[in-house]
């Protein structure tokens, strides 16, 4: 037997915008860094590869200061409540579950930046030059290990960010308890 669901708080209307607007350009920049990776990997050096370049580490830049943002709002208005049938396990799992995102939207865009700015290759859309990492010297064979790091920490966040979309979808079509339309 199911739960009584209540209507469940949900965020404002900004933060939910926030939201997919970040998920839209995280799932987009994972894309995008695959094909990137490919072409670089066969040594397709066109405009497209330079255009997929410039346009990922400017989205990946703006993700560092939406992110920012979202964390502040976070931090100063709370989340709404769970619907109170949520099991402490769960609120646990989703608790370590939204820690290991947020971190990784942390660590991901500021390891593309530390790379960028080793190699150096800060120039992006329109001509226009990301600003240096600050304490981060000019070392091609740097940059490359930070490449390595940030490549394949942006493949444990595309995975955490499947299994965060899967557990979305479970419980707006199996436990249909409230939980996803927080968020939408």
């Amino acid at each position: 037997m199911r739960p009584e669901i209540r209507q469940t708080d949900k965020y404002p209307l900004s933060w939910r915008l926030l939201h997919w607007l970040m998920a839209v350009m995280i799932v987009g920049l994972l894309i995008v860094g695959l094909i990137m990776a490919d072409r670089a990997e066969a040594n397709i050096w066109d405009d497209l590869t330079n255009i997929l370049y410039a346009w990922h580490k400017a989205l990946g830049f703006s993700i560092i200061f939406l992110l920012i943002l979202r964390i502040l709002l976070r931090r100063r208005s709370g989340v709404p409540a769970y619907p109170s049938h949520v099991s402490p396990k769960l609120l646990f799992i989703a608790h370590q579950a939204h820690t290991v995102l947020y971190t990784l939207m942390i660590v991901v865009p500021l390891l593309g930046w530390a790379g960028v700015t080793a190699y150096p290759a800060l120039i992006t859309i329109g001509g226009y030059n990301l600003p240096a990492m600050p304490f981060v010297p000019v070392n091609e064979d740097l940059a490359k290990q930070i490449f390595n790091i940030h490549g394949w920490l942006a493949l444990a966040l595309g995975a955490v960010i499947i299994a965060h979309i899967a557990g979305g979808l479970k419980h707006l079509f199996i436990d249909r308890d409230g939980v996803f339309q927080r968020m939408w």
